[in-house]
């Protein structure tokens, strides 16, 4: 006889084709009708709030005279909350991100005393091998999964799944859903016939003889009735034992079974039985642009600079970081971070994330002017404070923007030693719109408005250096000769010819043809699935080179190249082979000088209609297989799924298509050449079908359609809404920025290094002396040079921060690659001590640090 778990629960979507105020006054209605039915009936229970705490938030907005009744219902067990804050996507979203949604969410749980100590994730659209890593930080030893699982990966719905640092947590997956016995019947007879059919579908793949029956679907009210009807069924047949239970008692029975459970190690991301939307890692991809650039912003930026604010005794706004963080997470569901909503839902999750990023720079604006207040000049003109947030001394290239009306200026250190700087763009600007005090001026003050690159050498670690502005002064250096052929420095070259670019690693000398080659195509999809028509009619930029440009400048090289592409404008004219449109993308390609890399910047005036925009990079590389970073990790992904052989014959609900997820990061490489691409913001890459040696990097999709139905690689039924949504033909200019990394001896130390340095830059800060907003001086005195401390660590740094619960500091990096590292202590003042990610002890700290796992050290 199998033992049949019912777990009642709703799925609640906080915005998907309606929008989050939609979705609130639903919950109130929802709510009130769960706690007045669980008040009448005290044997009604438990109920799962979709392991999400952000719901008791939404509903105690609306509704906080109720706060009493739920109280109660949470703390006799009968409702169940957290442990995240909100549902997740574990792909595109980045590492302290799924971190932080932990420890705010199981935080909200500890308010409320009481919390599910299961990870359920119910809808992310595929699940990151790293996903056990994160629960067993936090003491979760269980998780419950729907999408991405199939037989092909592990035989069984019950395994242990390993991480890749060794972490282990027991799994059940959903084979067919939280919604596979929805609206069931209460009139015993009509659910007695309803069952049979789930009950075998959910027992195909169990190990054990029990079962798992999730009552409840999206938004879907309380199926108060299902647990009496199947308990008057326990004695009209001898097949089932039905019991009230919950994933907590459900894992309780599993482990008690003494079964022997398979294993698994890895990602799930097969679309077997359930779609898992490999599009969504490119659809509005100014979204996830915007949400990768926030979350660096609050971690390895704001963070860094308030807790060295902190240690020289400023304030620390950790509510208010809390609260930056707590918004951002709720544009990081499945539905809203991957794009796959309405126009109107989508203009709300860009407004919450760009109300983010507007908060968090005022943040760092404003601390980095009470820290340029509190330092004595020891030089010269006006202060330009430069922040660097890796734990390590380095010399960085920083972006600035200067205002001063004079043609001539010079940057010295703390010395008078006079600093290199590129002039990298100038425009005209009127001061009143800068200065608060001039807003009310008869006329215009016009400054020179210059943007530059500064060589900032010997910066100290996680903390920053004075620099000094002196303007009408000369630069103090010499330009170098303008005349160049190619971009070239001491590592590689860059060539041009007839627009084909070739790229020459001069330490190997390996030659790399057809670089970041432009390949537009067509795509006949939807907000969730990328879909190629039968047969594309691919547009290159091959011939289309309109004007290209070289320059030499005293940090950098840099080659401009203006593109114009003859292209159809939307489906039916690249089906009728009409070039009726113009694609217009101007690259910029610089060489620095000192680095070992090619920074590429890319403008998009798009002006086309369904259709998707990549750059190509050949490799020559002729492996089975290939890399991308993962949360705190990286992952080995085969070039060719050995699924796209039998998905049409087995019937899939989509093709297991070679479109992946990274982080920033994808590396295509043997034991010694090869290339990685690491970009800002760019979440999606291709092997594409027939060139299993090339990196395609997704720039944008252009669709029109939120769902539809029949697509060749995902036939049957619309997925979402057939609803118009306009707005994700990206319309409009985008910009793009990558780095293209050739490689020399595989995956070594210099390599790591230079992707860390790229993808987290240092932060400048002009002391104009006068400020769009006035603060009275804090009367506080700082050092011109200031470290917090230092980690001559491999790890790459991840966060410095305020620590949750107790006046210390939070230190995190993570190994990168695929070798262990050495665990090293941070050199700090203050008592040290190694913790989890939930920032409690770990007890003896290893002597290394395997592959894919986060260190993490409390300063106290």
């Amino acid at each position: 006889m199998k033992t049949v778990h019912l777990v009642q629960h709703t799925h609640w979507d906080r915005e998907w084709y309606f929008t989050e105020n939609d979705s609130k006054v639903v919950l109130y209605y929802f709510m009130l009708d769960l706690l007045t039915r669980m008040e009448q009936d005290e044997t009604l229970g438990p109920f799962i709030l979709d392991g999400q705490t952000v719901m008791l938030e939404d509903f105690l907005a609306v509704a906080p005279e109720q706060r009493e009744r739920l109280q109660k219902l949470v703390t006799d067990g009968r409702v169940l909350i957290g442990p995240w804050y909100t549902q997740s996507d574990f792909l595109v979203v980045g590492a302290e991100s799924i971190a932080r949604n932990l420890l705010f969410g199981l935080a909200d749980c500890k308010a409320w005393g009481s919390y599910m100590p299961v990870g359920y994730v119910p809808d992310s659209f595929g699940q990151s091998a790293q996903l056990p890593m994160f629960l067993s930080e936090f003491a979760i030893d269980s998780a419950v999964i729907w999408r991405g699982w199939c037989e092909r990966d592990v035989a069984r719905s019950e395994f242990y799944w390993r991480a890749q640092g060794g972490q282990s947590v027991l799994t059940a997956v959903l084979p067919w859903g939280y919604g596979c016995a929805k609206w069931l019947p209460t009139e015993p007879e009509k659910l007695g016939e309803a069952l049979p059919p789930i009950l075998e579908k959910q027992a195909r793949f169990s190990a054990t003889d029990h079962l798992l029956l999730p009552n409840g679907n999206d938004q879907s009210p309380f199926e108060y009735g299902v647990p009496e009807a199947l308990e008057q069924l326990n004695s009209r047949q001898q097949e089932y034992v039905f019991k009230r239970s919950s994933f907590s008692d459900f894992f309780s029975a599993l482990r008690a079974s003494g079964e022997s459970l398979p294993e698994w190690c890895g990602e799930l991301l097969s679309p077997k039985y359930m779609r898992i939307h490999r599009g969504i890692f490119s659809t509005r991809a100014d979204i996830k642009q915007l949400n990768a650039s926030l979350e660096q912003l609050l971690s390895q930026t704001l963070e860094p600079l308030l807790a060295l604010g902190w240690r020289l005794g400023l304030p620390y706004p950790q509510h208010a970081v809390e609260t930056l963080w707590r918004e951002a997470m709720k544009s990081h569901a499945h539905d809203s971070i991957g794009g796959c909503n309405s126009d109107r839902v989508n203009q709300m999750v860009k407004g919450r994330l760009q109300s983010g990023k507007e908060s968090a720079q005022q943040l760092f604006d404003l601390n980095m002017k009470m820290l340029a207040e509190g330092i004595e000049a020891r030089q010269q003109g006006k202060k330009i404070l430069v922040f660097n947030p890796l734990p390590r001394t380095r010399d960085a290239e920083v972006s600035l923007t200067l205002f001063t009306p004079e043609h001539a200026f010079r940057i010295v250190d703390e010395n008078g030693n006079a600093c290199v700087w590129q002039l990298l763009h100038e425009a005209p600007q009127d001061m009143s719109l800068v200065v608060q005090e001039q807003s009310n001026s008869t006329s215009p003050t016009w400054y020179r408005k210059c943007q530059i690159l500064l060589a900032a050498r010997d910066l100290p670690a996680c903390g920053y250096q004075t620099f000094y502005l002196q303007e009408g002064e000369s630069s103090g250096f010499e330009l170098p000769e303008p005349q160049i052929s190619a971009l070239e420095n001491v590592w590689l070259r860059l060539e041009i010819n007839a627009g084909v670019l070739t790229l020459i690693d001069k330490r190997s000398g390996e030659v790399y043809p057809h670089i970041l080659r432009l390949v537009d195509g067509e795509d006949a999809g939807d907000n969730y699935n990328y879909s190629p028509p039968e047969e594309d009619w691919k547009i290159t930029g091959d011939g289309c080179l309109h004007h290209s440009n070289l320059e030499r400048g005293p940090l950098k090289d840099t080659l401009l190249l203006d593109w114009r592409i003859p292209a159809p404008v939307d489906s039916a004219s690249r089906r009728a082979r009409r070039l009726d449109a113009l694609l217009e993308v101007t690259m910029t390609l610089s060489l620095p000088h000192d680095r070992a890399w090619l920074d590429v910047e890319i403008e998009v005036n798009n002006t086309l209609r369904d259709h998707r925009l990549q750059v190509e990079l050949p490799t020559d590389i002729h492996q089975a297989f290939h890399f991308a970073d993962q949360p705190f990790g990286l992952i080995q992904r085969e070039n060719i799924p050995g699924a796209l052989t039998v998905w049409r014959q087995e019937n899939w609900t989509e093709a297991p298509a070679s479109l992946w997820p990274m982080q920033s990061l994808a590396l295509l490489h043997d034991r010694q050449r090869g290339l990685g691409v690491v970009t800002a913001g760019l979440r999606e890459y291709e092997i594409p079908v027939g060139q299993p040696d090339t990196l395609a990097i997704t720039l944008f999709r252009s669709v029109g359609w939120l769902g539809q139905a029949a697509l060749p690689w995902r036939p049957g039924r619309a997925s979402g809404m057939v609803l118009p949504s306009p707005d994700s033909q990206m319309p409009g200019i985008h910009r793009f920025h990558l780095a293209v990394l050739p490689m020399n001896n595989g995956q070594d130390g210099a390599f790591w290094h230079a992707v860390e340095q790229w993808r987290t830059p240092a932060s400048g800060y002009l002391d104009t002396g006068w400020s769009r907003f006035r603060t009275n001086p804090h009367d506080r005195s700082f050092p011109s040079r200031f470290s917090v401390l230092n980690w001559e660590s491999q790890l790459h740094f991840s966060t410095l921060k305020k620590a949750q619960n107790e006046e210390a500091l939070l230190l995190r990096g993570w190994n990168p690659g695929l070798e262990q590292l050495k665990n090293i202590m941070p050199d700090a003042d203050g008592q040290l001590e190694q913790v989890t990610l939930a920032e409690l002890p770990v007890g003896n700290s290893p002597d290394s640090v395997a592959a894919g796992k986060p260190v993490s050290w409390l300063i106290r």
